[in-house]
């Protein structure tokens, strides 16, 4: 039972809070109204766990869950610092180093250096865990996604120095994650440049189709939670942690000395690097007259390169970073492509959905969907434009300088 001043005090929060004190001021009030922890999970976007952590501290301390509530902000201040016993929200799960830099050398196995770049980008995911999971920051999401996409590509790329066997579970969980990310933050795009479509287009009113985004959202959000809920998600972690923090597990065996294989960075990573620069370059051909789908699967690669460049940019020239730039202009232009193509196909669905579901209905009592339409015209126009400036980014990649600066940056080893 709630007594009046908790109740004021709720809706208060609830109103004009942060979303994190609107979010947990909801949770105490539908609790109170006999609301299931399940539907309240659903009702704000929140894992079930998390529900019972905020209803259980408020049964304890009340108030004081608030972080201004000055009657108990002793309190207050300890339980905010408190994370979640399972599987722990609040702080990173691990105590985490954070390294500025990877660590590699031209020396380095090239397991172990593989090792090197997959443990800092594993602390980069754990460190955007607990921000993704409160989703007030579309940006934790970003960074936790890069952070596993990073994962991903560097498995691929130092794989082969590796048993498969022991690598082959942590490729299937970041997958996992991964898909799960991805569908959060492919929303938060898509919501985030609608609206500013809206913001300096105010006629256009695109309400009809953020609310079906929103229900996609709040799914996409539970499945994340779920996710990252899962006992399968907390020991990935364990196991992960403790392959990348012990040296030469899973690794093949080194070659014997009087052996030529090449397996020293400095041996390996020239030919890596400019494998994936060719794969790039084999585009030349097709490029000035690529289909979408073409282009999207050069971003990829794109993709790869950078990452390539990045892993072993300590151990590369300066110039390195003057090629990654180019990569990142490039995968700008590609990745806005690929969003206004996708919204494009999106938005021509939610249209032929209303067109079907009011078959039949006079136009003058149908819901009013021009801003939609609005919407879509204008994302054929930037996908329209995107395409034929492409070439001129293609051959801007392409000059002589960007060669250069990577021969000069690989050159070093």
């Amino acid at each position: 039972m709630l007594s009046d001043q908790d109740r004021a005090v709720l809706a208060r929060f609830e109103a004009h809070g942060t979303p994190s004190e609107s979010r947990r001021a909801r949770i105490v009030m539908m609790r109170a109204e006999g609301a299931t922890t399940a539907e309240i999970a659903v009702a704000v976007a929140l894992s079930e766990s998390r529900v019972r952590y905020w209803t259980r501290a408020w049964n304890e301390r009340g108030q004081a869950i608030f972080p201004d509530q000055s009657a108990a902000s002793d309190d207050a201040t300890q339980m905010e610092s408190e994370p979640e016993p399972v599987p722990g929200v609040d702080v990173p799960r691990l105590p985490l180093e954070l390294r500025d830099k990877v660590g590699m050398s031209p020396d380095d196995p090239m397991a172990e250096a593989g090792r090197k770049a997959l443990f800092f980008n594993f602390e980069r995911m754990l460190l955007n865990e607990p921000v993704s999971r409160l989703g007030e920051n579309i940006e934790g999401v970003h960074d936790m996604r890069v952070a596993m996409r990073r994962m991903r590509s560097a498995l691929r790329l130092f794989g082969p120095f590796f048993d498969r066997e022991a690598i082959d579970p942590f490729r299937k969980d970041l997958r996992t994650i991964a898909d799960a990310l991805g569908t959060v933050r492919d929303l938060d795009v898509f919501k985030e440049k609608a609206e500013r479509f809206m913001a300096a287009r105010p006629e256009a009113d695109l309400t009809p189709l953020l609310e079906g985004w929103e229900q996609r959202y709040a799914r996409g959000r539970r499945k994340l939670i779920g996710t990252l809920d899962k006992g399968k998600y907390a020991r990935f972690v364990a196991r992960f942690h403790d392959f990348l923090t012990t040296p030469g597990a899973g690794a093949l065996p080194l070659p014997e000395p009087s052996e030529t294989s090449a397996y020293l960075v400095r041996h390996v990573a020239p030919r890596l690097i400019y494998e994936h620069y060719e794969q790039v370059r084999a585009y030349e051909a097709v490029a000035d007259s690529a289909a979408i789908p073409t282009l999207h699967a050069l971003r990829i690669d794109f993709k790869r390169l950078r990452y390539t460049l990045e892993f072993f940019e300590e151990v590369l020239g300066p110039e390195a970073r003057q090629v990654v730039n180019e990569i990142k202009t490039m995968q700008d232009h590609m990745g806005d492509l690929n969003d206004a193509a996708v919204a494009e196909t999106m938005l021509r669905e939610f249209v032929d959905h209303h067109n079907e579901t009011y078959s039949g209905v006079p136009l003058v009592m149908r819901p009013d969907i021009s801003g939609v339409l609005a919407y879509a015209a204008a994302k054929d126009e930037e996908k329209r434009r995107l395409l034929e400036t492409f070439p001129e980014a293609w051959a801007n990649f392409n000059r002589d300088q960007v060669r250069r600066d990577l021969a000069l940056a690989v050159s070093v080893l």
